[in-house]
């Protein structure tokens, strides 16, 4: 009778470490999907930024490339008058 409730003791113990195990696997779990996340938006945001200096840069070159046509075209204009 004294083993079978030291046994049975023994099953509950097991078995609270087992819970308590996976209590502590799902926590890690949880953060761990947590942190790829935010990592996640902060690539996004990174590439983000990125993108938008690209464009302002693109921007730039157009609008400088149009005042170079635009002052040969005074230029040329000008020499025909």
């Amino acid at each position: 009778m004294f083993s079978k409730e030291l046994q049975e003791l023994d099953r509950n113990t097991v078995q609270y470490m087992i819970d308590e195990m996976q209590e502590t696997i799902e926590k890690k779990d949880r953060e761990l999907k947590d942190a790829n996340q935010k990592a996640e938006r902060a690539e996004q945001e990174r590439q983000k930024a990125e993108l938008e200096k690209q464009q302002a840069e693109l921007e730039k070159q157009k609008a400088e490339q149009r005042i170079a046509e635009l002052e040969a075209l005074l230029k040329e204009r000008s020499e025909q008058a």
